[in-house]
């Protein structure tokens, strides 16, 4: 069951002004005095306040869309990922709403933001970092929420994916039983599931006495960055 969202009468009240005010400071906030503007926009943080884009829609009412926020619209994970969640809401006469974020925390925030202003049903994220103000949203919104890609961490509300740990523990015995010794470990953004991933791919190493070589960089993968973190001058070169 969804709460109840937060209007311009509940920001004007912990602010002690009238809901105008609040009204004109989200319209053109130089309309309000330089005092007004950061309590004001304080409260809208606190509150976690979403503008309502959608006047038509009752506040009560169901949009039949479901938010889907991707870090990025060109790695082919993720493509395959958008197709399986239309392939259930276009079965159930639900829309889906896309928006990308490139990785960063501040401009998830952001499209968060407008989504819920349409009256969401529903939010798939792909990530368990988020900035403190997108909590505070999600939590006023009282929606269903779904994180992808991590079965492990914890979670907001719902969670699906798989272990990264195993996973990567697995592959990596799995390319040591085929007889490679020399395997390295190459990983981008330095997240949480890549770190993860990392962890399992030494433990299975270090399971079968090898020397973890892991190459790691802190820009999104891309095929370009893959050939860059394959260090030239590396003493050894990896066979997997």
């Amino acid at each position: 069951m969804k709460k109840k969202r937060p209007v311009l009468q509940d920001v004007a009240d912990r602010v002690g002004v009238t809901k105008m005010t609040v009204s004109r400071f989200l319209r053109n906030p130089e309309q309000v005095s330089v005092a007004l503007r950061g309590k004001i926009a304080a409260a809208l943080d606190e509150l976690g306040y979403i503008p309502n884009r959608a006047p038509d829609i009752l506040s009560n009412a169901t949009s039949r869309a479901i938010g889907v926020l991707l870090p990025s619209l060109t790695n082919q994970v993720f493509a395959e990922v958008l197709r399986g969640i239309e392939a259930v809401t276009d079965a159930h006469g639900y829309q889906t709403m896309l928006a990308h974020y490139g990785y960063k925390p501040e401009m998830e925030q952001e499209r968060l933001e407008s989504m819920l202003s349409w009256n969401i049903d529903g939010l798939i994220l792909t990530e368990r970092t988020h900035t403190p103000r997108t909590l505070k949203m999600i939590e006023v919104a009282g929606i269903p929420v779904v994180e992808l890609m991590d079965s492990q961490s914890p979670c907001l509300d719902i969670a699906v994916g798989f272990d990264n740990f195993e996973a990567a523990r697995q592959m990596t015995a799995a390319i040591i039983a085929r007889g490679h010794r020399h395997i390295a470990y190459l990983g981008a953004r330095l997240d949480e599931r890549t770190i993860i991933k990392q962890k399992g791919y030494e433990q299975a190493m270090r399971d079968a006495g090898l020397v973890p070589y892991s190459v790691m960089m802190e820009q999104s993968s891309s095929y370009s960055s893959g050939i860059e973190t394959h260090a030239p001058g590396a003493t050894r070169i990896p066979t997997a």
